[in-house]
């Protein structure tokens, strides 16, 4: 059982115990705990060194049969933390919670669970996986808590893990969850959310890649037909349909967004609203839940969107081609699009390469 400490884990944990599971609860820790007091929470998130208390706190309440604490701060490094500063230095914008998704919660904690012997890894994510007869194999699909639906989240992760996955909370609503909280006396039951990324509690990520020592240096800015019209801070600071952070000489009346980030000249273009829309877009490295070669269905680009209605077709094993029924704003390259069929089932997933 993966506890985080927040009340979703716990109240999960509370609910396999009740089903008479035998739960052993793993807590992953991603960053030094000095971080925590050298950079100060904005907003909550997750691993913190008070979450660590926490999720003890609730395995002894519990009655958990085992906890572990499991550092996976090298490994971390390696796979998450790297991969958001390089993407960043190629001008796109990364989702680093998708890939620790995929290598940790649902990748290293499968590989514990096999050395328990244990038969599934559960969290306390709201989502269902189940077999669908339709598609003959185990899906994941929208929790029905449409506020609270973490299947964007989770649509990258390994098809072959589903068999061993449990998601307990997948068919209740979050306003359940603090009510059985309370009810039993979680010490958690009002805990807020995380919200921010683990490895940058204070959310400001430019600072973190300067201390990284990506170095963002000013810039210049163009238009759509090639004309200097300004002056940036540098191209890590910004991502596609932003407006904010851009000195302009030329057109500063016009209301304009970052269009394109060209890395290799450190200068950013520029366009306005009416032209930061687009029907198509490409989906390389792609991790297929369901084999098809062309579906009608919904694609959702980033994590605080809705799903769009689409045309998906494979161009081949890793890369697809999605054509909206309708324009959708600021298409981001780093970003995941995941697709879905008419009913909430996570078909395929994968990074937005346009």
């Amino acid at each position: 059982m993966l506890m985080s400490g927040g009340v979703d884990s716990s109240v999960a944990a509370y609910l396999l115990k009740e089903q008479n599971y035998q739960v052993i609860g793993l807590h992953f820790k991603t960053v030094n705990d000095v971080i925590f007091s050298l950079i100060p929470e904005k907003k909550k998130v997750c691993c913190s060194p008070s979450d660590t208390q926490d999720a003890l706190k609730i395995a002894n309440k519990l009655d958990l049969d085992d906890f572990q604490i499991v550092d996976i701060k090298k490994e971390f490094k390696e796979k998450i933390i790297n991969y958001f500063i390089n993407t960043y230095k190629e001008g796109k914008t990364p989702n680093p919670c998708m890939l620790c998704n995929k290598f940790f919660k649902f990748g290293k904690a499968l590989e514990i669970a096999h050395s328990y012997d244990a038969d599934l890894v559960s969290s306390g994510h709201y989502l269902i996986k189940e077999y669908s007869e339709k598609y003959t194999t185990y899906v994941i699909k929208k929790g029905v808590d449409q506020y609270k639906d973490q299947s964007y989240f989770l649509s990258y992760i390994d098809k072959n893990t589903l068999p061993y996955l449990y998601f307990p909370l997948g068919n209740m609503y979050k306003v359940q969850i603090r009510d059985i909280a309370k009810k039993i006396g979680l010490s958690v039951a009002n805990k807020p959310d995380s919200q921010e990324l683990c490895f940058i509690p204070d959310n400001d990520y430019r600072k973190f890649l300067k201390e990284y020592g990506v170095n963002s240096e000013e810039g210049k800015v163009y238009d759509l037909e090639g004309n200097e019209i300004g002056t940036h801070t540098g191209y890590m600071n910004y991502t596609i349909g932003q407006r904010t952070g851009i000195s302009y000489y030329k057109n500063a009346n016009v209301k304009l967004h970052v269009y394109k980030i060209v890395p290799q000249k450190n200068i950013i273009i520029v366009a306005p609203t009416e032209k930061m829309y687009s029907k198509e877009l490409i989906v390389r490295n792609v991790n297929f839940f369901v084999d098809f070669d062309k579906v009608e269905g919904f694609c959702r680009v980033r994590k605080k969107s809705e799903e769009k209605p689409a045309v998906v077709s494979k161009i081949s094993d890793n890369t697809l081609e999605v054509s909206f029924k309708e324009p959708i704003f600021a298409v981001t390259p780093g970003q995941f699009a995941t697709i879905y069929d008419e009913s909430g089932v996570v078909l395929a997933s994968g990074i937005i390469n346009v």
